[in-house]
């Protein structure tokens, strides 16, 4: 039953490895997630994912990748959003998709949780231990002949299955994403200074852009790193209605969100992933633009 997943993989709940967990430290230490305070909160939980659940200690984690692509049809005069935030929340989305499988655990006696991003859960790595994608030099999530396009959704449970193999893919000495990120957020060795990121600078940091910040007609969010990639030229348009364009959203220019007043935006972005920057950040972005 996989509710419109293209991937779906099963690992055990233990402990993250050595290595991942002293990547992860270090880039807490080293300052490079930013304003993003919650990502050094929990560190014991995001160690080990057994502590998930309230009632039991679990067993295993279910990890489901959705496709959400659309094709980049901007319109001339228009501002541009990234592609996952041109549908409807897939928070919303994949907690209602993924309900009828939390049901059917609870019903057999199971405690199950699902996780979309807001647990202190890495989900990208459980992604490659259940098999479902590796993790490419730009940090993102690729599912072999999928891409990179995939939500991901996490369901902890006490319940015990078959784990499956782990992705043991990568990206070799391709560099696309590492040439061509704007901020040069991504190194060669895969990794990451959000502070250099368009997506982080211009969706979860609430100050002032840095002077000379150059956004083009990017208001939210930035998809270059996953549109130069060899392994999304195939992609294909996402069959979950509930992630195609809204009109409302990808019809707006530089002008409209300018004048925009808060009733307007909380019509417009109603059930939209974009509510987070908030009008006062959208309309920062929108007047660093241009």
């Amino acid at each position: 039953m996989r509710q419109g997943a293209c991937a779906v993989g099963f690992t055990v709940a233990c402990e993250v490895d050595g290595e991942a967990q002293e990547l992860y430290t270090r880039f807490i230490g080293e300052g490079r997630h930013g304003a993003m305070g919650y990502l050094a909160n929990h560190i014991d939980i995001r160690r080990d994912p057994r502590r998930l659940l309230e009632t039991a200690e679990a067993r295993s984690l279910i990890v489901c990748a959705f496709p959400y692509f659309t094709p980049d049809d901007t319109r001339e005069g228009c501002v541009r959003f990234a592609a996952y935030a041109r549908g409807s929340d897939y928070h919303t989305v994949l907690r209602e998709r993924l309900g009828c499988v939390t049901d059917m655990l609870a019903q057999e006696g199971y405690s199950a949780r699902i996780c979309i991003d807001s647990a202190p859960l890495r989900e990208r790595y459980w992604a490659v231990k259940a098999g479902v994608g590796f993790v490419g030099l730009n940090s993102q999530l690729i599912v072999p002949g999928v891409g990179s396009y995939v939500f991901l959704a996490t369901i902890v449970t006490d319940a015990v299955f078959e784990p499956d193999e782990p992705c043991r893919l990568g990206c070799g000495a391709c560099g696309r994403c590492v040439a061509q990120c704007p901020g040069g957020a991504i190194g060669p060795d895969g990794s990451f200074d959000a502070r250099r990121c368009l997506s982080y600078l211009t969706i979860e940091y609430r100050g002032e852009l840095p002077e000379g910040l150059k956004l083009g007609d990017c208001i939210y969010g930035c998809d270059i790193c996953q549109q130069c990639c060899p392994h999304n030229r195939g992609a294909e348009m996402t069959g979950i209605e509930d992630f195609r364009p809204r009109e409302a959203v990808v019809s707006l220019t530089r002008e409209r969100i300018l004048d925009m007043t808060r009733p307007e935006f909380g019509a417009v972005f109603a059930g939209s992933a974009v509510k987070r920057v908030r009008l006062d950040g959208l309309k920062r972005n929108a007047r660093q633009g241009g």
